[in-house]
């Protein structure tokens, strides 16, 4: 259940790059709930195989994820001190590590649901407060989007689930492997997670 929720949660959040204007927390809240509508139609289709829904939640993602935007985010500080090649073969293993990392999980759908509590303005920014439950394991996780954008497209800025932010959760798995491996090693360790990834 965890897995397929991190998994939700990135797919439903990460929206299309757009410049930050004042918040609007109706059109935020009816982005994430676009969105989710669009994973979980595909994920309860019965006429897919697992491997097309894979497909197209990935079609899915890359048309919705600001992919080099996420990638820098998580990064952090090592984006600034990586050389220009560095920086390109980084971009280049994070994207098929995004996309398949996240759509092997969420083709495997097994009846998750969801509901929009409330929507909030937060400076320049929206706070959208979603709950998903699993009827199989009776779990409830209350999540926090935080987007920035306008009324027709939303960018993430962050993620929070029962109070863990899962993009600095993932930052700081990336700051572990570039200490003990630098920046090539993270490359690495991201292309062999995609390599692992089909059949998880």
């Amino acid at each position: 259940m965890k897995r397929f929720v991190l998994s939700f949660l990135v797919a439903v959040a990460l929206g299309v790059s757009a410049p930050a204007n004042a918040s609007n927390p109706t059109a935020a809240k009816n982005f994430v709930d676009t969105v989710a509508g669009q994973v979980i139609a595909i994920g309860k289709n019965d006429n897919y195989t697992r491997a097309q829904k894979q497909a197209k939640i990935e079609s899915l993602f890359s048309d919705k994820v600001d992919i080099n935007f996420v990638a820098k985010f998580v990064l952090g500080k090592n984006w600034r001190t990586a050389t220009t090649q560095q920086q390109q073969d980084y971009i280049a293993a994070y994207r098929p590590f995004i996309l398949k990392n996240y759509a092997s999980k969420l083709a495997k759908y097994s009846g998750q649901t969801y509901s929009l509590k409330n929507a909030r303005p937060d400076g320049d920014a929206s706070v959208v407060t979603m709950e998903i439950n699993d009827p199989q394991g009776g779990q409830n996780i209350m999540v926090d989007y935080r987007l920035r954008g306008d009324d027709g497209s939303f960018k993430i800025v962050d993620i929070t689930v029962e109070g863990v932010s899962l993009l600095n959760t993932q930052r700081s798995e990336f700051n572990g492997i570039i200490e003990n491996k630098g920046m090539d090693g993270l490359v690495v360790a991201l292309k062999k997670q995609v390599a692992g990834k089909d059949d998880d």
